[in-house]
């Protein structure tokens, strides 16, 4: 009898491991955690419902980016369709922002960054409620800073308070961490975060560089407006490097693809 037990045993252990899921996605994962579980509850359907009327995947789910404009205090959420150009999904007002326009370049001054960074953080148990970290400092920062401590644990997040992060109120935070995990699941492994000091129009550019404090950005900003420029252009998103002097350097993907194509 025991051994007949101890066969009918592995028999339904094996059968459970067949229908048991291999791994669970991120989102899965995401999902199970009780502040996710009633974010989705409430939200999901917006989400999908949203992607239908702009001719996103809704199951899929597009490759997105995040552009933010601190003058504005806005930040854009922007999803890649399947036609590889990006629509804009959503804009939110930007509850609080600390320090003044410019770059951040040392640790303790109040600055939000800027430049091209990515999501390297997901914190669904933060203490401003969700959280999103960002690669700050990245390569740029580390070589045009000279400053030993430059700073970092810059985040997106909630809780509406900011010593150098960009702070949203938990309603917005939870439409754009939701975002930021379907686009993950879905394969996403940098989720580009955009910084720019203001919309980088011509009068613009003009305006607040005709102020003495803003003239020593003049060089960084015009690098940023290269950036600012193509996607404005062809809401695609290019690749981003830095040169040895910390400058940006901005490749359309398309054309990378292409000479690729050539040479095979």
């Amino acid at each position: 009898m025991k051994i007949l037990k101890v066969c009918f045993l592995l028999v339904v252990f094996l059968v459970g491991s067949a229908f048991r899921p291999e791994k669970q996605s991120f989102e899965e994962i995401q999902k199970g955690l009780p502040k996710l579980k009633d974010v989705y509850e409430r939200k999901e359907e917006l989400i999908k419902m949203k992607c239908r009327s702009l001719e996103i995947p809704e199951e899929t789910f597009g490759n997105m980016v995040v552009r933010v404009f601190k003058m504005e205090a806005v930040m854009e959420v922007w999803v890649q369709r399947s036609d590889g150009k990006y629509v804009k999904f959503k804009q939110f007002d930007i509850y609080a922002l600390s320090g003044l326009l410019g770059p951040k370049r040392q640790q303790g001054d109040m600055q939000v960054p800027e430049g091209f960074y990515y999501i390297n953080d997901f914190n669904p148990q933060s203490s401003y409620y969700l959280s999103l970290g960002i690669n700050y400092p990245n390569e740029s920062d580390t070589k045009l800073s000279e400053a030993e401590r430059k700073g970092g644990n810059i985040f997106i997040h909630g809780a509406q308070c900011s010593a150098g992060c960009l702070a949203m109120s938990n309603y917005y935070i939870e439409d754009i961490y939701m975002c930021a995990v379907k686009a993950c699941s879905n394969g996403q492994q940098k989720i580009p975060v955009q910084i720019f000091p203001f919309r980088m129009t011509p009068e613009n550019m003009t305006y607040y560089l005709s102020f003495d404090p803003y003239k020593q950005h003049e060089e960084f900003w015009d690098n940023l407006l290269v950036g600012y420029k193509f996607f404005e252009k062809n809401k695609r998103v290019p690749d981003v490097s830095v040169d040895k002097y910390g400058r940006y350097q901005f490749t359309d993907p398309l054309s990378l693809q292409a000479e690729e194509r050539e040479e095979k």
